[in-house]
């Protein structure tokens, strides 16, 4: 199999490393190339063994997948690179944010099959959660999952839900570390230390994580085993629940596919 990335940045490498690292390709099979990211690309060559080119003739010749990876506004440059050298047999993977499968057809010129997923950075330690739709002559998906499932989990939608996969787990993530980076600071409010706060918030971390994959139980029994009645923990959650939480969760997730449905409305005028 043979694989070209064309961008390298942090979705990109929590990708190709997801899947070096889950034994689905080999490093050889793996193709890198990001005229912005010369040195990193360098790196990866280094240390996983990766190809680099800057030849698109190269790049591209029986290739089987190229993932395009670049940030959107580069796009019609790299497209540009690509047309003249995309063979027929080539499956055509996008995970640039907002941007439309019809986009990358008419930016290619190609009747070639496209894919557009959503994952997230959680590739690094495979535990993705991966939005994925189709053109309608995309076939052999199963192919496709089986490689996004070596970073973490695949869920198919139609592509006019990938604004709310865009908001809820590609962007999930860093909604996640802010809330427990202002816990930290909280923490520190008590009168903990930095090092104190940041070593209890990331442990308390870890520990709820691992307590959401081992328990069948959903999320409200959990909060609800460790809450007595007037006790400590049932007057924290009065003075959270106070400040409306789901009201900013909903108002966060809102802008975030927002601003995934006008990437995409920027991209057509």
């Amino acid at each position: 199999m043979k694989i070209v990335f064309y961008g390298a940045g942090n979705m990109a490498s929590a990708i190709f490393i997801g899947m070096i690292e889950n034994q689905v390709v080999e490093p050889s099979e793996i193709y890198l190339t990001s005229r912005s990211m010369q040195e990193k690309i360098k790196f990866f060559k280094e240390n996983l063994g990766v190809n680099v080119s800057y030849d698109d003739t190269e790049l591209l010749k029986d290739a089987d997948y190229v993932i395009l990876a670049s940030k959107p506004q580069s796009f019609p440059s790299v497209a540009s690179r690509i047309r003249p050298y995309l063979e027929p047999k080539t499956k055509v993977v996008s995970v640039m944010a907002g941007t439309q499968i019809k986009t990358v057809r008419r930016e290619l010129k190609t009747e070639n099959p496209i894919a557009r997923i959503m994952p997230n950075t959680n590739a690094m330690v495979r535990h993705s959660v991966n939005g994925i739709s189709y053109s309608s002559n995309f076939t052999d998906r199963d192919e496709l999952i089986e490689l996004m499932e070596s970073f973490g989990t695949t869920v198919t939608v139609e592509e006019d839900e990938m604004h709310n996969i865009t908001a809820a787990t590609g962007s999930g993530s860093a909604f996640l570390y802010y809330i427990y980076e202002k816990y930290a600071e909280s923490l520190m409010e008590l009168g903990f230390d930095e090092e104190e706060a940041m070593f209890l918030t990331r442990n308390l971390v870890i520990g709820a994580g691992k307590m959401v994959e081992d328990s069948e139980l959903s999320f409200s029994d959990l909060r609800k085993n460790i809450t007595s009645k007037r006790g400590t923990t049932e007057a924290g959650l009065d003075a959270l629940d106070g400040e409306s939480l789901k009201k900013i969760l909903i108002t966060t997730l809102t802008a975030a596919a927002s601003r995934s449905e006008e990437l995409s409305q920027d991209e057509d005028e």
